[in-house]
């Protein structure tokens, strides 16, 4: 049942465009985040040759492959957090305001298996579309920069997909809550924006998935560190089930 659930998930993926919208986000910063990293201190100095800066001197360090992931991850986790939000964050509280949830629970759908089925699913493509990205950045990286530490890189991305499964299991957890895309997406915000607020205290931060974020440009400018990802990675993932966990309860007692 799960995975007729998620074929019905793909088919709207694609008719509603999100796959393109997806597609094309992940694809263009795969793409320029090496780029940006390799010619902006050129472009920077350029800028200050004319004769507005005469006697200005800048001095700034030849960019590397570090720069690069910097910049990736910097993406990931601004600009492309916020698209995959929007994609993902009415999931079910769309389908219960078009009705389309209570005629598919009238069929007999375990409630159950329809929040699974959009968490697996958004999981799964969120995963695939992260690592073609992963595999652009290292590919352009190496050709720009001739160098890559693909060890260090590669699992700082792993952090992040661990990441990602928290930030759609706050995502389903909202979407059922809410009644309306907007109700979800400020439950999904608050929660968010309180995590932010608790990451200040230092003892809070081993058990914070906002940890793992910044743990990511900790691997690319110092290398792999699992002692010190253990505590969130676990934390993230404990986290993401009692959401996911809540969100199932939630919705198998509403009133569609």
């Amino acid at each position: 049942m799960i995975w007729k659930l998620m074929k019905k998930e793909w088919k709207e993926f694609l008719k509603t465009g999100r796959l393109y919208v997806l597609l094309f986000v992940f694809l263009f910063f795969g793409v320029s985040s090496p780029a940006i990293a390799k010619f902006t201190p050129e472009l920077i100095k350029s800028l200050v040759q004319g004769e507005d800066f005469q006697g200005l001197i800048i001095q700034m360090p030849l960019p590397t492959w570090k720069d690069s992931f910097l910049q990736f991850f910097k993406n990931l986790n601004q600009l492309i957090f916020f698209v995959l939000v929007l994609v993902f964050i009415g999931s079910i509280a769309e389908e219960k305001n078009k009705g389309t949830a209570q005629v598919i629970c009238a069929l007999g759908v375990d409630r159950k298996k329809f929040v699974l089925s959009k968490f697996i699913f958004q999981t799964i493509s969120s995963m695939i579309f992260v690592i073609f990205s992963y595999m652009l950045v290292a590919y352009y990286t190496y050709f720009l920069f001739s160098d890559i530490d693909i060890y260090s890189s590669f699992f700082a991305t792993i952090l992040y997909l661990i990441y990602i499964i928290f930030v759609l299991s706050l995502s389903i957890f909202s979407s059922s809550i809410g009644s309306s895309i907007l109700q979800a997406g400020s439950i999904f915000f608050v929660v968010f924006i309180l995590l932010n607020i608790l990451s200040i205290f230092p003892k809070l931060q081993p058990y914070n998935p906002i940890t793992l974020s910044s743990l990511q440009n900790s691997y690319i400018i110092k290398g792999v560190m699992w002692s010190e990802a253990i505590r969130p990675i676990v934390s993230t993932l404990i986290i993401s089930i009692l959401l996911l966990i809540n969100a199932i309860w939630h919705f198998d007692r509403k009133d569609l």
